[in-house]
């Protein structure tokens, strides 16, 4: 788990950058609000691309279509960690099992003592 969480933290702050970089974008090139270039920017990283925003200039285009492939590489590895997170989980429990069963296996003439904690022990001492 330590290693996905700077890769989580990693993809989050490249989506929220990205996010910020159209907002930026679009009140810069096309003169809109914080709410429209906000809104703007997180349809176009999703690829929901609803158009019910007013018409674009070429620059806001041009710009649109930057931030629509790398929102949609941003969103494409945030999936990827999340399966890679998942296939981790079940793996580790599978090797675990694994790694207990083969030493289990190579035990040989061995006694198995239930039960012997504090009261055993004092007792195979006497």
């Amino acid at each position: 788990m330590r290693v996905f969480i700077p890769r989580f933290l990693g993809a989050f702050l490249y989506l929220l950058g990205l996010t910020l970089v159209g907002v930026v974008s679009y009140t810069l090139i096309e003169g809109w609000g914080f709410q429209d270039a906000l809104y703007m920017s997180v349809i176009t990283i999703t690829a929901v691309g609803y158009s019910e925003m007013p018409p674009l200039s070429t620059v806001g285009r041009d710009c649109t279509m930057v931030l629509l492939a790398a929102g949609v590489t941003g969103i494409g590895v945030w999936f990827a960690l999340i399966t890679s997170l998942i296939v981790e989980f079940d793996l580790s429990y599978v090797r675990r099992r694994r790694r207990i069963m083969r030493s289990i296996e190579a035990l040989n003439d061995h006694i198995v003592l239930c039960g012997g904690g504090e009261p055993g022990a004092r007792s195979w001492r006497s």
